[in-house]
């Protein structure tokens, strides 16, 4: 039945009342104040986008916060360049956002696009129907039903019933066979323990020093691009460990729960929460993109909707909890401006933890925006960042965090947010440019490794989303070469995924 236009109408004024109320909202909302008014119209955005961009609008939601911190938490950082600030980042993540939500649409595009058009051998297997009509062959004539003869109704697959436009991209994924799978996380295990053995070289580690900034700088001023590597295997296991725990099958879960723990004491060791958030929050990402499996009941689902969603709040949780006890035990004018405005309360040292990982680099990058004119464009040489003293030797020195660091003291912010690296590479207007193709390229990456069946794919996928979402504090992939290991590992997964004939055969099971 074709529905006629007094029923498609309505809908369709239905659908647009969300969007009119927070339009209305979010001017009243500027009317007052600008400022306030980006916060809200991130928010609104996010809100909007959930349903069908899900990961696109919690991204949306964390620059709204992200405002909202630097312009309702007092700190010992703030200064007026924090808030002056907002509207300018506003419009570069807009920028950015808005090209991740534009390279979805051309990635989904091109995905019905490849559907819905043949293939040569499909067309030539196509019979025409001259040979649909031509005389029946004994083969045919024996395969005619008879009145004895039941057949089977043909059988199609379609979603569920209600699903979303976002549920119906996911896919279920297959892991490779057992006992392949726990050899490669033994070896990624040896590795993590390598890479620790050669960056503290005997030394108590960070997360056990009296003072963990100062053990930190002494571990960093030590170490060199092949220990940077090597410790990164640990959060690497630790996402892949999670992630089959979370999304594999109940047999065997138990064992990858260890190397979940094991992993993450290791990721820890440096005293650093990004080091092991980066192992915990992308497969938290990739398990809820992912369709359970057909055997498992919905309460079982919704069981472990809810296990991911505890061990993210968990985790962030207990980053920030960790990050206002380092900063209680560290030494400097800024520890001791946090001790006397937080005390010693764990609570209170956890808000103002809280608000500084949320509004220091807005701050620092207000701070850069007003002295921009002083810097003038390198044409890429903080984009490789990443290259360390290799790339001091070939294109000269670019020390992004010395001149942050000179910008916040007496407190020494390093990061700046994902616009600091464009803006003093490629100027304002570069840094529109940058960020809009950087914008393309993850939307693309998202919508189209949404589908596809290796962990392998959807972890790349919710790395991609976490650094796009890292944007908040800075461009993480070209100031750490954390890929340059991430990415072998990332292939050695997927090509376990896949039969091989000179696997052994007692790996295939």
């Amino acid at each position: 039945m074709t529905p006629t236009n007094s029923t498609v109408t309505p809908n369709r004024f239905r659908a647009l009342v969300p969007l009119v109320v927070a339009v209305v909202a979010v001017a009243a909302v500027f009317l007052w104040d600008v400022e306030f008014g980006v916060a809200a119209a991130f928010l609104a955005m996010a809100a909007l986008l959930f349903r069908h961009h899900m990961w696109l609008a919690v991204c949306t939601a964390a620059w709204g916060f992200v405002f909202l911190a630097v312009l309702t938490i007092p700190g010992p950082y703030d200064s007026p360049a924090g808030p002056a600030a907002v509207p300018v980042l506003g419009f570069y993540a807009a920028c950015f956002l808005g090209a991740w939500y534009l390279g979805r649409r051309l990635a989904a595009a091109r995905s019905r696009s490849e559907k819905s058009t043949p293939t040569p051998d499909a067309v030539a297997s196509t019979p025409t129907p001259d040979a649909v009509a031509s005389t029946p062959t004994a083969e045919t004539v024996e395969s005619t039903p008879t009145a004895d003869t039941f057949v089977m109704p043909a059988v199609t697959t379609r979603p569920a019933a209600g699903r979303t436009g976002l549920e119906s991209e996911r896919a279920e994924l297959r892991w490779p066979a057992e006992s392949r799978l726990r050899v490669f996380v033994l070896f990624l295990l040896l590795l993590a323990v390598i890479g620790a053995a050669l960056k503290f070289r005997g030394d108590v580690p960070p997360l056990f020093a009296d003072n963990p900034d100062a053990a930190r700088e002494a571990v960093r001023l030590r170490s060199n691009l092949i220990t940077g590597l090597f410790s990164e295997f640990w959060g690497i296991g630790l996402a892949v460990s999670l992630l089959r725990a979370l999304t594999g099958k109940a047999e065997g879960r138990w064992a990858y729960v260890v190397f979940v723990v094991i992993f993450a004491f290791g990721a820890a060791l440096g005293a650093s929460k990004n080091s092991v958030l980066l192992g915990i929050v992308p497969p938290l990402v990739a398990a809820l993109s992912v369709r359970r499996s057909a055997t498992i009941s919905p309460k079982n689902r919704l069981r472990v909707s809810l296990v991911v969603l505890v061990i993210g709040a968990v985790a962030v949780g207990a980053a920030v909890f960790l990050g206002g006890q380092r900063t209680l035990a560290g030494t400097g004018q800024f520890e001791d401006q946090f001790r006397a405005q937080y005390g010693a309360s764990p609570l209170y040292a956890s808000v103002g933890s809280l608000d500084l990982s949320l509004s220091s680099s807005v701050e620092t990058f207000g701070r850069l925006w007003e002295v921009r004119e002083q810097h003038p464009p390198t044409w890429g040489r903080y984009t490789i960042t990443f290259t360390g003293s290799v790339g001091e030797r070939l294109f000269g020195p670019a020390d992004l965090y010395a001149i942050t660091a000179g910008l916040s003291k007496p407190f020494y912010m390093n990061t700046a947010t994902f616009v600091a690296i464009p803006l003093l590479d490629y100027g304002p207007i570069g840094a529109v440019i940058f960020l809009g193709l950087l914008g393309l390229s993850v939307g693309v990456i998202d919508r189209r490794l949404a589908s596809a069946w290796s962990p392998a794919h959807h972890l790349t996928r919710a790395f991609v989303i976490y650094f796009a979402t890292f944007g908040v504090y800075e461009l993480y992939p070209v100031v750490q070469p954390f890929w340059l290991a991430l990415a072998p590992g990332l292939v050695a997964l997927y090509l376990l995924s896949k039969p091989m004939r000179w696997i052994p055969e007692w790996m295939k099971r």
